[in-house]
């Protein structure tokens, strides 16, 4: 349960310092709801969500891995590589770099299935 732990912990502060960005943009641009027509307060707001939409699912595999059979370097490979690709994924969106958000995008739904492909692997055993 250690890896799950520090993922959660990781994925808090993530998400934590995307909604401190968010609101960081809204008290500069003054924005009280929506964006505003903003794209940087768009930028800072769907990468708060999107990071919501991909960390909590990612967290029920880690959480079923961590528990399991699961060899726990393999678990923490999964974990911390995916959180650093989401934080380079978040960084791409609110820095405007496309292709960078790209990348960062397909390698998050590469770890996604291989979380998949390794629980799949284990209930099939």
């Amino acid at each position: 349960m250690v890896i799950f732990n520090i993922y959660v912990l990781c994925s808090v502060l993530l998400i934590s310092i995307l909604a401190v960005n968010v609101s960081r943009v809204r008290m500069k641009e003054k924005v009280a709801n929506g964006d505003g027509g903003n794209k940087e307060l768009r930028n800072a707001v769907r990468s708060h969500g999107n990071t919501l939409e991909f960390i909590v699912p990612f967290a029920l595999l880690i959480l079923t891995l961590d528990m399991g059979s699961t060899d726990k370097g393999l678990v923490a490979f999964l974990a911390f590589n995916f959180i650093f690709i989401r934080i380079a994924y978040a960084y791409s969106m609110i820095s405007f770099l496309f292709k960078l958000r790209q990348i960062t995008a397909g390698a998050t739904y590469v770890f996604m299935l291989m979380g998949c492909g390794v629980l799949a692997r284990q209930l099939l055993a």
